[in-house]
């Protein structure tokens, strides 16, 4: 008799407990008119079953046919989807707490088409969408199951890797953005700029701010500059332009919209009456 034994080893792909296939959308488009889709806040897997068309996001465009996986970041951009097959037949995989990286773990694009995936990832997503159609006892645990099978055999097949966000690192990229608008706040900061500084995708980094602290990176920055500009209306005699344009400002118009928004004055208004008391 002869055995052969494998021992298991826990694998660098490491899908963690936390990733969560949390819905799946199935689209049936036949005409010929754009279908415009929201985006949302967590990962998405999109698998062309059907036909051809072209996904449109922002400026740019992505044709696809039959059989092609896309993979999406987070994103809160719509875009849409215009058919040139009909009819086009599309999956969507809502995934929470997982990233697409690239090999310098980085971000993958928004939109990377992955073109002719392997037989077995197709066998797979084929499989997780029957167990849907099917509606079997553990039809939702098998459907995770083949999710994990696929995203193994994307990393096998390409240089896509994953990132887990943990709550713990979230607390620690959201104190880091907070820190970082604290001290930089007088310069100019778009939120291109904190991905970059944080590292994190833009859009998620919107929603975990967001979740965080209540309000969006933005806002928080606006209402960072309108209590600097408060103390600074307050204390001394420069302009509204100059003061606008210390606390980081583009213009002076901006400034006293963004000031009478938050405190229902204008900023000579609030000057006056802070030297009235």
């Amino acid at each position: 008799m002869t055995q052969t034994r494998y021992t298991l080893q826990q694998h660098h792909v490491n899908l963690k407990s936390s990733v969560k296939l949390s819905h799946v959308n199935m689209y049936h488009c036949e005409s010929p008119a754009s279908n415009i889709f929201p985006g949302h806040p967590y990962s998405k897997i999109i698998f062309i079953q059907k036909g051809q068309g072209q996904f449109y996001f922002g400026n740019q465009f992505l044709p696809v046919r039959e059989n092609d996986l896309l993979l999406v970041n987070p994103d809160k951009q719509k875009f849409s989807v215009d058919v040139r097959e009909s009819p086009l037949d599309f999956v969507i995989l809502g995934i929470e707490n997982l990233s697409f990286i690239d090999d310098t773990k980085q971000c993958i694009p928004p939109f990377t088409r992955l073109s002719f995936p392997s037989d077995t990832c197709q066998h797979l997503m084929h499989m997780l969408i029957h167990e849907l159609e099917k509606h079997s006892e553990f039809y939702e645990d098998a459907c995770r199951y083949y999710l994990n099978l696929i995203l193994i055999e994307i990393q096998r097949n390409t240089n896509i890797h994953y990132d887990f966000p943990s709550k713990e690192k979230n607390n620690r990229d959201c104190k880091f953005v907070k820190e970082y608008l604290d001290s930089h706040y007088t310069e100019n900061i778009t939120l291109d700029i904190l991905s970059k500084e944080s590292k994190m995708n833009k859009y998620y980094l919107v929603h975990s701010f967001t979740k965080h602290f209540g309000c969006s990176p933005i806002s928080y920055l606006n209402d960072k500059r309108i209590e600097k500009s408060k103390n600074l209306l307050e204390t001394t005699n420069h302009s509204i332009a100059a003061i606008a344009s210390m606390i980081g400002f583009s213009s002076q118009s901006y400034f006293s919209q963004s000031f009478k928004k938050n405190t229902f004055m204008t900023p000579n208004e609030y000057r006056r009456a802070s030297r009235q008391i």
